[in-house]
């Protein structure tokens, strides 16, 4: 891989990124109600028949689901202990911490299977999909535990577990995991059916990503925003080549678990803030920050990733 491929898998992902945040300065396009029924559409929709398409039809006889598994759950998790453990030194206040929380570990879905898609083709399109079933559920429980120093989030285990169990994301990896490990076939009416409707999520989810950016007060919370970004696109992604390497990942599983762990907190950080207490305009801020950024260190963070791997 040469800087040449990453940055024209970054090119359509920034068209789009800007094409959705011009739409929403158009006539006929600022109402936020349209922007805001189509990302639910996209989340609660076609995301999830994407996710649910993709880890159904994939082999994962090839992949070292385990050691996978562990070389992202692993640096999540510590880093996650790591903002706990600093909370008073990475943010002024409670609700800010969990938004630093949320910004040092969560993803965008809609990024991430995209650039593996542009990237390794169907290969990258069907371990994105079994990357995303192993974060998607790691980052919702690690974040709603952060809500727990709100005392606003779920109060059990068992309000945790529902937090994860009815994220739609996390049911179409599932639906998806149940049809590949039983053998199932997806009937092929169906599976015509739902092709059109996994086509159009990407495009229509990075529209939305656009159209969500908000301009951001630097002044206002300037070490948090750095604390949270410095973690997620630098810390976040060192720690995991590190692990990736230590447990002898092969090189393209590493590489698309390198991409999620290493591109810009999502939007659905900003509803959790919204709807538990958080700062949400600290989420909205990072959300901003760290998808402009990441267009600068992504390219880098591959090219040594790959560098080392092979070594």
């Amino acid at each position: 891989m040469s800087l040449v491929p990453v940055l024209l898998a970054l090119v359509p992902v920034a068209v789009l990124i800007i094409g959705g945040s011009g739409l929403k300065r158009l006539p006929g396009f600022t109402n936020s109600e349209f922007w805001s029924g189509a990302e639910k559409l996209s989340y609660y929709v076609l995301l999830p028949v994407l996710l649910f398409s993709s880890v159904a039809e994939v082999s994962v006889a090839h992949v070292p689901l385990g050691r996978l598994a562990a070389g992202l759950i692993a640096p999540t998790v510590l880093v996650s202990i790591l903002i706990i453990v600093l909370r008073r030194f990475v943010a002024r206040d409670l609700p800010s911490f969990t938004s630093v929380l949320q910004g040092g570990i969560r993803f965008n879905t809609y990024i991430g299977l995209s650039i593996s898609a542009s990237l390794f083709g169907a290969e990258g399109s069907a371990l994105a999909a079994i990357v995303a079933a192993i974060l998607v559920p790691t980052v919702n429980i690690v974040s709603s535990l952060g809500f727990e120093f709100l005392r606003t989030g779920p109060s059990s285990i068992v309000g945790i577990l529902r937090v994860v169990v009815t994220n739609p994301l996390v049911i179409g990896c599932v639906a998806g995991g149940l049809f590949n490990l039983t053998g199932v076939q997806v009937p092929d009416v169906v599976d015509s059916a739902l092709s059109p409707l996994a086509a159009s999520a990407l495009p229509i989810g990075l529209l939305c990503v656009g159209a969500g950016l908000q301009r951001f007060p630097l002044r206002a919370q300037v070490a948090a925003m750095a604390n949270s970004t410095v973690t997620k696109l630098i810390i976040l992604p060192a720690l995991t080549l590190l692990v990736l390497v230590l447990l002898d990942v092969p090189t393209t599983p590493a590489l698309v678990a390198m991409i999620f762990q290493s591109i810009a907190t999502a939007s659905s950080g900003y509803v959790m803030a919204r709807q538990l207490g958080g700062n949400s305009e600290l989420m909205a801020a990072l959300i901003a920050m760290q998808t402009v950024l990441m267009l600068l260190t992504l390219p880098c963070v591959l090219l040594v990733s790959q560098a080392v791997l092979e070594t």
